[in-house]
């Protein structure tokens, strides 16, 4: 039977594994992800996870190591922040093996939570999914594998979660029964080449001849088209898991209280939780302004959000990251997406919580207030730090 259990963020992504039935994973301790691994070890030494456990020396033989199971025919799992997650970033670069790895946010300019090291990832093929609070936590650990896996896919996903805030904060959490999810996640069934409609034979014969391991620029076209074709298996498996669950995400992102909206925030991870209770004290005082709140990063959701710009006269973007010499990563990808529309909507800029500093409800309400006024006229600056 399914039950309840107050636990931490980096338990909850434990938690997942178990449920998942990973059969091998591999982690090296790094703060704030050291107790993903304790947990694993110690479900793993109780008999409640039947898995392999690779002791490794760093964070790259980790992300080695997992391939080399995920290519063997094992579900693999890993987990890593901030600086570990740069180590990895050589063998992570054109991964097409269903691999699922959490990573806690840890910044690379200190110690305290950010986006910036998922991020600075974004370019390596990988599906990056975030996750506000602890119960998404655990349910997004079992539709990765879920996504991964899917043969239109067949790709490795990312899913963050704010370090310290949510790896360490306990929340209580809805821990489905283990029957339930078996039939909502089938044994992994893998396959010898990273494309459906090759053989293994041929992927050898074009192991030498470029990127990805065949051919040259088709390796990378593949991938990016199984990237794309990820987002309507992302949006099938959330509505899925709502069906079987009880529960959905959004799949690419959520709106929340939107409806008649002229303007709405964008928001990631734990600051869309800031963000909820903020934007119902707007409604209520009569101020129309909602909240998106971004799922999916990879594959970003650049068609979804050309027809939110039918409906929203402005979008403050709320970026816990930066790309030094551009700006805000979000930012930069919706004000991209809105490119060729018509009667385009105004886009801010808003950099807050680097280096974990506090996002407060009075932050996100200024946030609020300037995005409704840009919906109604010019403002400036388009970007700013708050």
């Amino acid at each position: 039977m399914g039950h309840k259990e107050l636990m931490v963020g980096n338990k909850a992504v434990a938690y997942g594994a178990v449920l998942s039935r990973v059969q091998v994973t591999s982690a090296y301790p790094i703060t704030p992800q050291t107790t993903i691994v304790e947990y694993l070890a110690d479900f793993i030494a109780s008999g409640r996870l039947d898995a392999k456990f690779i002791e490794v020396e760093s964070e790259m033989s980790a992300q080695v190591s997992v391939q080399g199971a995920s290519w063997a025919g094992a579900r693999a799992f890993t987990a890593t922040s901030g600086p570990g997650l740069l180590y990895m970033h050589h063998p992570m670069m054109g991964c097409r093996l269903p691999i699922v790895m959490a990573v806690v946010h840890r910044s690379n300019k200190s110690m305290q939570p950010d986006h910036t090291d998922l991020m600075a990832q974004r370019d390596t093929g990988w599906i990056h999914l975030y996750c506000e609070n602890t119960q998404e936590v655990l349910d997004t650990m079992i539709m990765s594998y879920r996504i991964a896996e899917n043969d239109r896919v067949y790709l490795p996903v990312a899913l963050g979660l704010d370090g310290y805030i949510l790896s360490y904060t306990a929340e209580p959490v809805e821990i489905p029964d283990q029957d339930l999810v078996d039939s909502f996640l089938p044994p992994f069934k893998g396959r010898s080449a990273p494309h459906p409609d090759m053989t293994i034979e041929e992927w050898r014969a074009n192991m030498s001849r470029g990127a990805g391991g065949y051919g040259t620029q088709k390796a990378w076209i593949d991938h990016h088209e199984n990237m794309m074709a990820a987002k309507e298996v992302i949006v099938e498996v959330d509505e899925e898991f709502g069906k079987v669950f009880g529960r959905s995400y959004g799949g690419l992102y959520e709106e929340y209280n939107c409806e008649g909206a002229e303007a709405v925030i964008v928001a990631m991870g734990t600051i869309a939780s800031t963000a909820r209770p903020t934007i119902d004290d707007l409604r209520e005082e009569g101020k129309d302004v909602g909240l998106v709140k971004l799922k999916t990063f990879r594959p970003f959701p650049h068609d979804e959000f050309r027809e939110m710009a039918k409906r929203y006269n402005a979008f403050g973007v709320i970026d816990r990251n930066i790309s030094i010499g551009s700006g805000g990563v979000v930012f930069n990808e919706l004000r991209s997406a809105l490119y060729n529309v018509d009667d385009k909507p105004s886009v801010l800029g808003f950099h807050t919580g680097l280096s974990g500093e506090e996002v407060t409800p009075g932050m996100v309400r200024r946030i609020a207030e300037k995005t409704l006024e840009a919906a109604r006229g010019p403002v400036e600056p388009l970007v700013e730090w708050v």
